[in-house]
């Protein structure tokens, strides 16, 4: 005589865990984009309080990009000079000169000099000294990132065992 097991109520344990699931994505999905912005932010925060961002250009370049569906996120910038703000530039590393015109324009809004001509050599000076000496890095995304790393996992772990509470709550 042979033996048969049925389970019944299949769909009914499927269903819940879809919904655990779905649950627990959309509570990590929350806090990734949670945690982006507070790394742009902080990021911002820091070119701001070290004067590094003369104008804004670049702390307002700091764009947040997700993907995965939404379970991964990229903070940065598009602005070509960014990583050398970020990570310094070494002596002799520029082949030619950084663009004058954009330091006469730093001249002229943080040094106070009005004369064109006056702020034009002096930018020239200064992006000589660039293309021989390099720069040191003034880091302002790395460590925005690495100031929520810590409270990043806490977060997650709580905010994952609270959806998983609601979910089996039902």
């Amino acid at each position: 005589m042979a033996s048969r097991i049925v389970v019944e109520g299949d769909d009914a344990a499927r269903r819940r865990l879809e919904h655990l699931a779905a649950a627990v994505h959309a509570t990590v999905r929350q806090e990734i984009q949670r945690t982006a912005v507070r790394i742009q932010a902080g990021a911002r925060r820091r070119l701001h309080e070290h004067g590094t961002s003369d104008t804004g250009r670049l702390a307002n370049s700091i764009a947040i990009e997700t993907h995965d569906g939404g379970l991964e996120a990229r903070i940065g910038t598009n602005l070509v000079y960014a990583r050398a703000i970020e990570f310094g530039l070494p002596p002799g590393y520029l082949r030619r000169m950084p663009p004058v015109d954009a330091i006469a324009g730093w001249v002229r809004r943080k040094l106070g000099v009005r004369d064109r001509e006056e702020a034009r050599s002096i930018a020239f000076a200064i992006a000589r000294k660039i293309q021989r000496s390099g720069t040191e890095p003034q880091p302002y995304l790395f460590p925005a990132a690495e100031a929520e790393r810590r409270g990043f996992r806490r977060r997650l772990q709580r905010a994952v065992r609270e959806a998983l509470r609601e979910a089996a709550r039902g």
